[in-house]
């Protein structure tokens, strides 16, 4: 079909029978010039069009397919391959949110992980958010982060979450670290390169467990693992074939049929379905399923420390989900920090701050199983046996009375004596509850209706 043709110059006749045809009148026929000055034209006036009214125009570089959808074009970023790493709660710092992230390039983070204990990047494997609650310490806090981060597991995926219940005072660096409730965050963010989260005021225990689960449940994840902060883990590097101990935890999610953190279980291999816990040495290490939790309920928060694990890990068996034990690695539980963690975790050249003995080549020489790693293996060994049964919770008070007089700083003899009476309180309200002090309520023929029945 031949386009009509309508003259510039004259009046146009509306009356399409007298409109001449292109074909047949002599003499209309538009210069050339003119039609590249149109086309000019038109083409200025649209890129400004759009650049005034929608942005600068998006630069496309190929395609993606999601799931069997048609391609969508992807747009380009200005970011660079190495500072994609994607933080689990969001890449920028959220003070509204209570959200800290590294703010530094990943590849300035220290100490190097030895190359058989490198994580596999976020893309090729399951998320897994792993938090850490700090309240007093950060000497004990170092050294587990430190110990998880030479185990392999991913920076990206670790939180500590800072439940000191100073306020602001710790990202305002308003505290000193004779402080019991200091935490370093520009160690932890700008050198180990780990997130902070921080609650919004002091959490007991049974709190801080139901927030790992709210927290969980905003973002959609299935799943989740914590850890105690009095403990060390190590790579079992006397196991053959080696794997990582974060190697080793994705086997267990595989096993588990857990394809990414968002996405709901497969049927796992055992064909176990009910799982509410695993525990990776009693629950120094512990993956909960969320789900699950949606059933068993909330942590008592009227039992806040001592006994509330007896009651929620009752409730697991009461309500007829499961808890066992899987191994991964080697997990010590200790009353005291090490002298220069950094040094002892990692391989040697890659403990040091210097650019030129920090290079991500340096710790090639050292294989699994080194003298290093069993030096450390004796060293945490001895100070396990050292740690009193009776004690447990005496690093808490390890820094004295430091911190007086700061910020939002409670004082530290009384929080340690306060804490001792709440959690003693704490077990009599057990008592109230299930009318025993039995721990494994499920072994002793207790039921979820005795309750408050006595």
């Amino acid at each position: 079909m031949t386009a009509r043709y309508i003259p510039l110059n004259g009046l146009l006749n509306r009356d399409e029978s007298s409109t001449p045809s292109p074909r047949t009148a002599s003499g209309w026929r538009l210069p050339k010039r003119w039609i590249s000055f149109l086309i000019v034209t038109f083409t200025l006036l649209t890129t400004i069009y759009l650049f005034l009214g929608n942005g600068p125009p998006i630069s496309y570089t190929g395609s993606q397919q999601f799931n069997g959808l048609p391609s969508v074009p992807s747009i380009s970023s200005t970011s660079s391959p190495s500072s994609s790493v994607s933080y689990l709660l969001g890449s920028d710092e959220d003070s509204t949110k209570l959200w800290f992230p590294p703010l530094h390039d990943e590849r300035e983070f220290r100490p190097t992980v030895a190359s058989y204990n490198a994580p596999l990047a976020s893309l090729q494997r399951p998320r897994t958010p792993l938090f850490i609650a700090f309240t007093r310490n950060n000497a004990m806090l170092q050294q587990v982060v430190l110990s998880y981060i030479a185990a392999g597991w991913p920076r990206e995926d670790i939180i500590v979450v800072d439940n000191a219940g100073t306020m602001d005072s710790n990202p305002r660096h308003l505290l000193t670290p004779k402080n019991p409730f200091y935490l370093d965050y520009d160690l932890f963010r700008n050198r180990y390169g780990v997130s902070i989260l921080q609650t919004p005021t002091l959490l007991t225990f049974a709190q801080l467990q139901n927030f790992f689960l709210r927290v969980s449940m905003a973002h959609g994840w299935r799943y989740f693992f914590w850890s105690h902060m009095d403990v060390a883990v190590l790579s079992d590097e006397e196991a053959k074939p080696y794997k990582s101990f974060h190697a080793r935890v994705l086997d267990v999610l595989s096993d588990l049929g857990v394809t990414a953190l968002d996405t709901d279980m497969g049927t796992p291999r055992n064909g176990e379905k009910n799982w509410a816990i695993k525990y990776f040495t009693y629950d120094w290490l512990t993956l909960v399923n969320v789900e699950a939790w949606r059933q068993i309920g909330a942590w008592d928060t009227f039992i806040p420390y001592y006994a509330t694990d007896c009651d929620a890990y009752s409730r697991i068996v009461l309500n007829g989900f499961t808890k066992d034990d899987v191994r991964t690695g080697r997990i010590f539980d200790l009353p005291e920090a090490l002298q220069d963690p950094e040094a002892k975790f990692f391989p040697p050249a890659s403990s040091s701050s210097s650019s030129q003995a920090a290079d991500d080549s340096a710790p090639e020489g050292e294989p699994p199983g080194s003298r290093r790693y069993h030096l450390l293996v004796a060293e945490l060994e001895k100070l396990e046996r050292r740690k009193p049964e009776n004690q447990r919770n005496n690093w808490q008070a390890a820094l004295g009375e430091g911190g007086k007089g700061e910020p939002w700083t409670y004082d530290p003899d009384g929080f340690q004596k306060m804490w001792w009476a709440t959690a003693e309180k704490g077990r009599d309200m057990y008592r109230m509850k299930w009318g025993t002090s039995e721990c494994r309520l499920d072994e002793h023929g207790v039921k979820l209706d005795d309750a408050w029945q006595t």
